[in-house]
């Protein structure tokens, strides 16, 4: 069994849905290193993104990552752009088991408004803004998962998809 599992993906992938639900069948403690990042700057994202920009966020996206290193029996939802910053990703990636959360781009463009507008990256975002992103993103969450599950129909079939991929790994079979 791995001690720190990882979530990447785009936003309202459903890393935190799932993340929770791992935390809870695992026996693991759930970290969304957004809420963190919130606790260490003393505001909201959506402050620290208008008030401090993008890159003093990602800056407290690093320190959190650096943060988790040295934790364990912990399931952890990264923020979508994680992967945007090399050594966030490697940093949070170390001694980590990580689960690319996929959602194909139509249905991440057809979430409810009400449920980007939480989102400072997408607030304002434009369909082709979301593609951009979307494109962008897409090669660099590859690149750093060790398994890619989709996301696209049934959360709780890729709940099941992901405790049996780790089971299979944990026991060698894969």
């Amino acid at each position: 069994m791995f001690d720190r599992i990882v979530l990447i993906g785009m936003p309202c992938s459903g890393k935190s849905s799932i993340g929770r639900a791992l935390a809870e069948y695992y026996n693991y403690e759930f970290v969304d290193m957004d809420d963190l990042i919130v606790e260490k700057a003393g505001m909201s994202i959506e402050e620290i993104f208008e008030k401090l920009g993008e890159d003093q966020f990602r800056e407290f996206e690093y320190q959190v990552s650096c943060d988790l290193r040295n934790m364990s029996k912990i399931i952890i939802a990264t923020g979508g752009g994680v992967v945007t910053r090399q050594e966030s990703i490697e940093s949070v990636k170390e001694g980590s088991f990580v689960i690319f959360i996929h959602r194909e781009f139509l249905r991440l463009a057809t979430t409810p408004k009400r449920i980007l507008d939480k989102r400072p990256m997408l607030k304002k975002t434009t369909f082709e803004g979301l593609l951009q992103l979307y494109k962008t993103r897409l090669p660099l969450y590859r690149k750093y998962a060790d398994v890619e599950i989709s996301n696209d129909n049934n959360r709780s079939d890729a709940i099941s998809k992901i405790i049996r991929i780790i089971h299979r790994k944990s026991v060698g079979l894969e």
